[in-house]
């Protein structure tokens, strides 16, 4: 009971790093301070088909949403401005998917005056219809539009993914109540119906593609590049590169050749080198069964040992290939995704904690002498965990098999992965078939103490890795959650000691939701606000006058300054601020000496930070307000509305 218990706790942790890829995908794009985007799902009825001329019952819609008073042209704006575009490709089939874009609303071109042109400056959905025989897919895209304000334009792309896992027509909300479900059947009354299907679609692409070939003119071009007739313009083009294998001889060509390669790839992957940081996880392996007194049983446990963490490894490659089958993603990619290495970071440094001596982990407990845990659970989970560690690596041969089997069938990617697996697991199950290995190993002892202390170490310098991959703005973030999770640990160890069971359990259930709690926080993408501008003295003589300014003193050695960076200078209040009175923000850095930010410092009147000066526009500019030491966000409402209104 108590094992099937934790298989069930393994599969939800790995079913919640899928339920956030959607959002740790959208936290990687190139994000603007003007402009939020957001992905989602409606069903269109049989009555809804018929009115928009779309032969399928699921919707996507990208929300573009302006902010700030900003703007961004629609589809087609008319005779002036940049339309706004949208290319979708689906996989894991990569086909493309046609973009439906609403009309947009008219209004006074600022630039062109006497001009009308079609703009987005509401929440206005793109639509994407979506094949309806696919139940999981990954949708990716590149927007490029042109932001806008009533004062200056700028052009902006970036790529988006909506990861849709297990989608059902029948639970999504409906697309007709949606306040823009009339603009949208009024848009689809004359138009041509669209059948939605891979079929279709790959048809369709196909004559683009053969029409292209023969319209496009190829004189004077090298075979990779190709010339477009309207700007008469040479351009590189990806789909005309044919590579050629410098061991052609080594190449996956069919199913058998990808699993024999795939077993000898698995096998190598024990000996690369990011395997390495994780090779206290597999000294469990080689000491599991040592302390028995008999050797019947040393034997026993030594097989039941490398068996379950073989078993892990298995169980680890068959739930990816579902993942990067059903998302289309490369291997090593889900370390792309900020909440997965945060989740690493934090269960690795618990880890680590936990060989110091601070506490024993009930699932994943590599302490020699501890038995809190199931041999077999134990086992099978450090399988686990040391081949999730070991995946950014890609050894020899594993490169040429991956490459091939991603864009074959499902069935196929299943087997692939799982040959690879079974290639890293032989070592492990070589073992098994001869537990007498098992006497040859010393006992348990003082000695072992100084095992866990290394092991200990290495997982340090694993945290470090994983630290290092993160982007740099969750360095913090990522920090604070570890002190989260050495709280946790210890709350964890105190509750071992106490005489009544409900207690312990109450102040376990405790120390996980702390933790739980401080990783979601670390892991969700930080809203992103206006623009600080470094302070530059010729810049800021420009804008004195002319701009509403709000100037911070500010430096990395200075508490206080953090503190207030995270209570009153928040994306939501630069955000409400900029909005109300047009800030523009200056931030004057004093990590490093910088003479001339200490000269504008003091004529400012002030020795010390923090500090925080608003100077308005007009004549009254060099008499800015200025707030000093630690203040709250009524403070600056009041301080802005005296100075601003």
């Amino acid at each position: 009971m108590r094992f099937k218990l934790i298989y069930l706790i393994l599969l939800s942790f790995i079913s919640a790093f899928t339920l956030i890829s959607p959002q740790s995908a959208h936290s990687a794009q190139k994000q603007n301070p003007n402009l939020n985007t957001q992905w989602k799902l409606y069903t269109l009825s049989i009555e809804d088909q018929k009115q928009t001329g779309l032969k399928t019952d699921i919707l996507a819609a990208l929300i573009l949403e302006p902010k700030n008073g900003w703007y961004t042209y629609s589809h087609n704006p008319g005779k002036l401005g940049q339309p706004t575009t949208l290319k979708v490709t689906l996989t894991p089939d990569n086909t493309i998917l046609p973009s439906i874009y609403l009309p947009g609303k008219l209004k006074d071109d600022p630039f062109n005056k006497g001009q009308k042109v079609a703009t987005y400056s509401h929440p206005t959905p793109i639509l994407v219809p979506v094949p309806p025989s696919l139940k999981s897919f990954t949708l990716k895209a590149k927007l490029s539009l042109l932001m806008c304000s009533e004062t200056a334009c700028q052009p902006f792309k970036t790529d988006l993914s909506f990861i849709g896992i297990a989608v059902s027509a029948e639970t999504l909300p409906l697309a007709n109540i949606q306040p823009w479900w009339a603009e949208f059947v009024e848009l689809r009354k004359n138009a041509k119906p669209i059948k939605i299907s891979l079929k279709n679609i790959a048809s369709v692409e196909s004559k683009k593609t053969a029409t292209a070939a023969k319209t496009q003119p190829q004189k004077n071009a090298p075979p990779a590049q190709v010339k477009n007739p309207k700007t008469d313009k040479v351009t590189f083009n990806f789909d005309s590169l044919k590579p050629r294998p410098f061991t052609p001889g080594l190449e996956v060509t069919n199913l058998s050749t990808a699993i024999l390669f795939g077993l000898l790839a698995g096998f190598l992957l024990n000996f690369m080198p990011c395997v390495l940081p994780v090779i206290s996880l597999k000294l469990s392996t080689l000491l599991a069964g040592a302390g028995h007194e008999s050797v019947a049983e040393q034997k026993r446990g030594f097989r039941e040992h490398n068996l379950f963490f073989a078993l892990g490894i298995m169980l680890y490659f068959g739930i990816l290939s579902g993942i990067l089958g059903a998302t289309g993603m490369a291997w090593g990619q889900i370390f792309q995704k900020p909440p997965v290495v945060i989740g690493l970071t934090g269960l690795v440094f618990a880890l680590c904690l936990s060989l110091f001596g601070l506490f024993n982990l009930p699932i994943v407990d590599l302490k020699l002498e501890s038995d809190n845990s199931g041999p077999r659970s134990q086992a099978l989970f450090t399988g686990v965990l040391a081949t999730l560690l070991a995946t950014p690596c890609s050894g020899p041969f594993l490169g040429g098999v991956l490459g091939w089997a991603m864009v074959q069938p499902h069935y196929v990617i299943s087997s692939v992965f799982l040959s690879v697996g079974a290639g890293m697991a032989l070592p492990y199950i070589l073992m098994a078939m001869f537990p007498s290995m098992a006497t040859h190993f010393p006992r348990p002892g003082a000695w072992t103490i100084w095992i866990e202390r290394a092991a200990g170490f290495f997982l340090a310098g694993t945290c470090i890795y994983l630290f290092s991959i993160l982007p740099e703005d969750m360095h913090i973030p990522t920090l604070i959650f570890m002190w989260f999770v050495a709280v946790g640990a210890w709350i964890w160890a105190l509750a071992g000691g106490t005489d009544k069971k409900s207690t312990m359990y109450l102040m376990r259930v405790g120390a996980l939701a702390l933790c739980i709690a401080a990783g979601f926080w670390a892991a969700t993408p930080h809203e992103r606000t206006a623009n600080w501008i470094g302070f530059e003295q010729e810049d800021f003589t420009a804008r004195l006058g002319r701009e509403a300014m709000l100037v911070e003193f500010t430096a990395d050695w200075c508490p206080s300054c953090k503190v207030l960076e995270q209570t009153v200078l928040t994306p939501a209040n630069l955000n409400r601020w900029q909005e109300k009175y047009g800030l523009t923000f200056i931030k004057v850095d004093l990590t490093a000496p910088n003479k001339i930010a200490d000269e504008f410092l003091r004529a400012l009147g002030s020795r010390s930070i923090p500090l925080a000066a608003i100077f308005k526009p007009g004549e009254d500019a060099p008499s800015p307000t200025v707030i000093r030491d630690l203040y709250t966000t009524g403070q600056m409402d009041e301080a802005l509305s005296q100075t601003l209104e």
